[in-house]
């Protein structure tokens, strides 16, 4: 007890000779930014860089700049199993667990897809396998890959994730368990609600309680632990209801009690310089540095920015980028205690409404000229003096300090151009200041510039007082002149075409240049005479100003002119060329500029401080402490002989050295959040190695985001390569969107960067394959050519065989004709020959039959002419046709013998149709047989008979029979016309037309011959 008494005492004593307490600020984040409650209990980073916020109503996940939010939806179990989060954790593989007070446990894996992601474990009474109860205050993991949840009413439990058993190794003692923590022994530390500390071995789930604590009455210390913390060097702290802090030792085991900050202590954290950030129930934030046993105390202030956003602190975390986040009852604050190279000094403590116009170091002091006169400081003091400036009566506003090599200080003010003593501050006009209207008793105005220089031969103070164009005093002469001296005239003689001039610089070379307000910058020239030549904003023209409305001038190293405007942003210009190059990733409306060292542009825009660097072209945003709330910061950027840079705003400086201020050189790294078709998710597409979709779903969004918090203005570029021929700035939008792409493989290529203009090269790509249909894939255009190919080969082929065909039916119209008209020719020949020896014989008789023949054998040959040309006439193709010619060339040359013609046709053969070839032989067949019958049968009745056999294929058969006298096959001889044509003839065009043809004769009994071939 003693010894705790000398712990509580020492620390007291620390605490009196505590540091000056760092300034930290805050940012926050609230329902107003877009979180789903103000009250926020958990926090954690997960292996992508997201930051998950668990709140009492539902769990966000933020990137930076957006929140994503998850709830419980009752009516799907899909969703989270309840709303009031209490402690995240995620694993190993990357599988976030998210415990709850209302409703268990739930386990989150965005690989899976959408329908799969979260699985609930609740408390299902008569289930005995569920959860025992709904209620988890606190869940940490041993090193066997186990979760241990305090819970509220079933003590603590160890969770098997992959069984999903729940169990409880310890079954006495209070029910209420608070807080857990592992220590370097796998010993498990739970904090209670009324029985101290419990200990459980995670590797055989032995157990230690102090049994004293069964006494609610005993008086015990830390009877209700409320938080548990283990440090890096593996001590444990942790807080309790009692309001004292305790720690316990790592190496002796001892425990530790300290009264500050007297506060029951919610949560715990520890930063990178090893400092335990601690988080108080009413108390705020008390930051303990173990080393030097100080502290320091951060509360909230209404009226204040940047302070933290309650005192509840519920929850501390500290992020791998070094922020730390504090989980309160109005949200979220945030600080980087490593990165806080901003220091906001007020110079008037009651907070007076005071507009800071320049400051300059004078002798070692550090002057401020304000609308309520000087604000000195002096070296080492922390605060400001105040000067107030009083001429005649009249308050004065110092708006211009200018001190002049000889070591003489002016100031520049809302009355007229003082000399200033700086050891009493006392005020002096020029000679002859009284002469000049303008420069004595300023109306409405204030000097904003002075320079020295040349003029008429003579030394002279070139001042501004603003909407009056210039003045300057000649040093020998003492004599102002101004707008207002009409012999002067040098408004026409100088050329000066705008009374709104906001500074004069001069260059290092003594070049003489004017800021503007509308008429952009003036070049002094001063041969023969000061004259302004003026370089303006030209549409029409390439490597002019962006804007008129100049803000400021500054030279860098190389001669060049930095230029900033107030609606076109920052500007290089090159006085050797007499072009301007426009920075395209500046602010538009840029105002005060400065050079540091390494020759970075520092800018004022829209309350913030903005740096361009010209090396790597690369522009940066930085927010700056404004714990007033007065707006941000405006006008000029200030200086000091020490190396630092100062902006104002309302009453306050913010001073930083440029050197000291970190920034990251990388890139925020871009992963895809989720992937739509048909604003459908199926975010487990994401894992593959190519999304391979089909043609008609190819209207997609990819989700994106790149978490970053120190700076959060997260800007993203994509390119849809094989589709986009560059990339495409989205500004903060997070998603890319495609529809009715051709089939083809593309690549998704997005990157990020957090400095405007500048992306770097590194991206995230995702491969995608669109199916084409199959009439648009490579192998239809493949098979549509070989088809179209083999088409015109085809065709090709069937000419080639038409034209053969063709050839063949010449070639046999040609033999027909020379073996039937040419061998009857020569019969003919012959018989006329021997008609010729019978007419000189006067054998009368033989003569007669001579002529007969020759007559007959004319009579044959014409009949067959007469078929040729018909059977190569394709209107002769239908069957009807070949019926009718047949039936004329029977009917009449039997019936004059005396022999009855019977035709019979079956039904459907009159609409078939025969190519030439069948037609013919067809037909000539059939006249063979009815002359045969004609000359040889002696027949009283010829039939014939035209029939289809049905089939495959399809066959036609010609049947032609007679009642004659008939022969005997095997006596037959060659049977012979005039013509050459017999039964072998017959034969040989059935076999063209790849039929039979048959002949069966019994002598006295008739003969019949049949013909059979097939039919398309």
């Amino acid at each position: 007890m003693l010894s705790r008494s000398l712990t509580i005492l020492c620390f007291f004593f620390c605490a009196f000779l505590r540091a000056q307490e760092p300034q930290l600020v805050f940012s926050r984040l609230s329902v107003q930014n877009g979180l789903s409650h103000n009250k926020v209990n958990c926090i954690l980073q997960d292996k992508r860089g997201f930051i998950w916020i668990g709140t009492e109503d539902g769990l966000n996940r933020f990137d930076g700049k957006y929140f994503t939010l998850f709830r419980n939806d009752p009516r799907d179990t899909s969703t989270l199993s309840g709303n009031i989060i209490t402690a995240l954790l995620e694993d190993e593989e990357g599988v976030l667990w998210i415990a709850t007070a209302d409703a268990g446990l739930t386990r989150y894996d965005y690989r899976l897809p959408a329908a799969r992601q979260f699985r609930q474990y609740r408390h299902i009474p008569k289930d005995t396998s569920s959860i025992p109860v709904n209620i988890i205050n606190a869940m940490v993991q041993d090193h066997a890959g186990y979760l241990w949840l305090a819970t509220g009413g079933q003590r603590v439990l160890r969770f098997d994730k992959r069984t999903g058993r729940f169990t409880s190794p310890v079954p006495r003692g209070t029910r209420y368990a608070l807080a857990l923590t592992i220590d370097d022994r796998d010993t498990l530390w739970v904090g209670r609600q009324g029985g101290g500390i419990l200990k459980v071995s995670t590797r055989d789930l032995g157990y230690r309680m102090d049994d004293r604590y069964n006494d609610l009455y005993a008086g015990l210390p830390h009877a209700a632990v409320s938080s548990l913390f283990k440090d890096k060097r593996g001590n444990i702290w942790f807080g309790s209801w009692d309001k004292v802090l305790y720690h316990v030792d790592a190496e002796q085991r001892r425990e530790q009690a300290y009264a500050a900050p007297a506060d029951e202590i919610l949560a715990f954290a520890e930063d990178t310089a090893g400092r335990i950030w601690m988080g108080g129930k009413s108390s705020g934030l008390t930051i303990f540095d173990t080393r030097g046993n100080t502290y320091s105390h951060f509360r909230y202030d209404p009226a204040r920015e940047g302070t933290i956003a309650d005192n509840r602190i519920n929850c501390i975390y500290q992020g791998r980028d070094g922020l730390v986040w504090l989980g309160t009852n109005r949200g979220v604050s945030i600080c980087h205690p490593g990165r806080q190279p901003f220091t906001q000094q007020f110079l008037d403590p009651d907070g007076k409404e005071l507009k800071i116009y320049d400051l300059r170091s004078v002798n070692g002091d550090l002057w401020a000229g304000t609308s309520d006169g000087l604000y000195v400081r002096k070296p080492g003091s922390s605060s400001f003096r105040h000067v107030p400036l009083i001429y005649k009566g009249q308050r004065l506003a110092v708006s211009k300090i200018f001190r002049d090599d000889d070591g003489i200080v002016y100031l520049g003010t809302s009355f007229s151009l003082f000399r200033c003593d700086p050891r009493d501050f006392s005020l002096t006009l020029l000679p002859g200041t009284e002469k000049d209207p303008v420069i004595h008793n300023i109306i409405d105005s204030r000097i904003t510039s002075i320079i020295k220089d040349e003029i008429a031969g003579h030394p002279a103070l070139i001042v501004v007082p603003y909407g009056h164009y210039i003045a300057w005093y000649d040093l020998v002469t003492r004599r102002w002149t101004s707008r207002a001296d009409s012999s002067a005239g040098i408004i026409r003689r100088f050329n000066l075409q705008d009374h709104l001039i906001r500074k004069l610089y001069k260059t290092a070379a003594g070049r003489i240049w004017m800021a503007t307000g509308k008429t952009g910058l003036g070049e002094w020239q001063k041969n023969p005479h000061p004259y302004l030549r003026y370089h303006r904003n030209d549409p029409s023209a390439r490597g002019t100003l962006s804007n008129n409305n100049v803000y400021d001038i500054a030279e860098d190293a190389r001669g060049y002119l930095w230029v900033s405007t107030y609606g076109g942003g920052l500007n290089r210009f090159d006085p050797s060329s007499g072009t301007f190059t426009h920075i395209a990733a500046s602010a538009n409306l840029l105002e005060g500029l400065r050079l540091d060292a390494q020759q970075h542009i520092w800018m004022v825009s829209n309350g913030l401080l903005h740096k361009y660097d010209p090396a790597r072209q690369r522009y940066s945003v930085f927010r700056l402490p404004d714990i007033e709330r007065s707006g941000g910061v405006s006008g000029n950027i200030f200086g000091d002989a020490e190396g630092r840079m100062y902006v104002a705003g309302n009453n306050y400086l913010v001073a930083f050295r440029p050197e000291d201020i970190g920034e990251d050189t990388g890139y925020p790294g871009v992963c895809f959040t989720d992937f739509r078709i048909f604003n459908t998710s199926f975010s487990e597409y994401l894992l593959e190695k190519e999304i391979r979709l089909p043609f008609n779903r190819n209207y997609f969004t990819f989700v994106f985001s790149a978490p970053e918090f120190i700076q959060r203005n997260t800007s993203y570029a994509y390119m849809l390569e094989g589709f986009d021929n560059s990339w495409t700035e989205a500004g903060d939008r997070n998603f890319a969107s495609y529809s009715n792409l051709p089939g083809g493989h593309y690549t998704l290529k997005v990157k990020a960067s957090n400095r405007k203009g500048d992306w770097g090269e590194t991206y995230s790509a995702i491969r995608i394959h669109i199916i084409p249909p199959f009439w648009r894939s490579w192998w239809f255009f493949l098979l549509c050519a070989v088809a179209v190919a083999a088409a015109a080969y085809m065709a090709y082929r069937y000419r080639i065989n038409v034209l053969l065909e063709k050839q063949a039916i010449r070639n046999k119209i040609a033999q027909d004709l020379h073996d039937n008209v040419g061998s009857t020719l020569s019969s003919i020949g012959v018989y006329s020959e021997v008609a010729q020896i019978y007419l000189q014989q006067h054998k009368t008789a033989d003569l007669r039959s001579t002529l007969e023949k020759i007559r007959d054998t004319c009579g044959e040959m014409i009949g067959e002419l007469s078929d040729t040309v018909w059977t190569i006439n394709p209107r002769n193709d239908h069957m009807h046709t070949i019926l009718q010619r047949m039936d004329s060339f029977a009917r009449p040359l039997l019936t004059a013998q005396g022999v009855s013609f019977h035709m019979h046709c079956s039904a459907g053969v009159q609409h078939l149709n025969l190519e030439m070839t069948k037609r013919k032989n067809f037909y000539l067949i059939f006249k063979e047989a009815v002359n045969n019958a004609h000359k040889y049968a002696q027949c009283r009745n010829l039939w014939v008979e035209v029939a289809e056999i049905k089939g495959a294929p399809r066959m036609l058969r010609l049947e032609v029979k007679d009642d004659g006298q008939g022969f005997d096959p095997q006596q037959m001889g060659k049977t012979s016309t005039l013509s050459g044509n017999g039964l072998q003839n017959m034969q040989r065009r059935a076999a063209e037309m790849q039929g039979s043809c048959t002949v069966t004769s019994v002598p006295g009994a008739g003969t019949c011959l049949t013909l059979t071939f097939p039919i398309p």
